[in-house]
């Protein structure tokens, strides 16, 4: 089965948990009515709905406005304004943000939200990139479209939603500003040719949110995401996980947790060792 996903989508699916892979693939067989593997797997080989139905269900598209309050709260009154006081100090004109298994685009939109309040206060603000990637293009292409029912905001405050929202018949569509400030892209995390996205040019973020991913890889794919968000933090920039995640191996050593979040940490500004020794 994974073998037709890996060919025909270019989407491999190796790395996540076994326990996950084996449940999500029996539910598409218990859902297409089919008894065995072998005639699910013809069933792919042959019927495109099917297959993107079964890629729908082995990538994880749990999402929110807002998401984990506590996170956002202090993004908002630490993380955020922190980068905006050092940008200034050093005179860079750009403040560059990654939210890598973005799914359906909330919170990317919720970072792009607080970001603009935070800027109309600010006399000289920089150029503000939000870079958004997911493996999954429908998922993505339902975040382009920044379209969401009004039950969705349900954790947004009522000016912010003024001011990002827009009605669009039943749903509310993010406007203004802060629909200028996030691009989408196709990205696999666990694909080993690439470092950051290709939209990305570089690396250099001063922001990471990879949050809710990591739990569904196996161990050493834990490990070798986790290079590639360090490689792609500037000096000195943070990485946000999950509620329930935390580094694995080595790279707890490699990184500084940051007070406040356990799950927030940052990356020293200058190379450490794996055994947490600043060089």
């Amino acid at each position: 089965m994974l073998e037709v996903v890996r060919r025909s989508r270019g989407f491999d699916p190796t790395g996540y948990c076994p326990g996950v892979l084996a449940s999500r693939v029996q539910s598409r067989l218990e859902a297409t009515g089919l008894g065995e593997m072998s005639a699910y797997r013809r069933k792919l080989e042959t019927e495109p709905a099917e297959l993107e139905a079964l890629v729908d269900a082995l990538t994880v598209k749990v999402s929110g406005f807002f998401r984990d309050p506590l996170a956002f709260e202090l993004l908002l009154e630490q993380v955020l304004p922190e980068l905006l006081v050092q940008k200034a100090a050093a005179r860079d004109p750009s403040l560059r943000i990654w939210s890598a298994g973005c799914a359906t685009g909330e919170e990317a939109w919720s970072l792009a939200i607080l970001i603009d309040e935070l800027l109309r206060r600010e006399s000289s603000p920089p150029a503000v990139t939000i870079l958004a990637t997911d493996i999954d293009r429908r998922a993505l292409e339902r975040a382009r479209q920044a379209r969401y029912p009004a039950g969705a905001l349900a954790n947004v405050r009522h000016g912010l939603v003024a001011t990002a929202f827009e009605p669009d018949g039943e749903a509310l569509r993010v406007t203004g500003p802060v629909a200028g400030l996030v691009t989408f892209a196709v990205h696999d995390l666990l694909d080993p040719r690439t470092t950051t996205p290709a939209e990305s040019i570089f690396g250099s973020f001063d922001l990471v949110l990879c949050r809710n991913v990591l739990i569904y890889f196996e161990p050493a794919w834990q490990e070798f995401a986790c290079e590639k968000l360090y490689r792609a933090l500037a000096p000195g920039g943070h990485l946000l996980l999950g509620r329930t995640e935390s580094l694995p191996g080595p790279w707890a050593a490699r990184f500084r947790r940051v007070p406040g979040l356990r799950y927030l940490h940052r990356k020293p500004t200058r190379r450490t060792s794996t055994a947490g020794e600043t060089r």
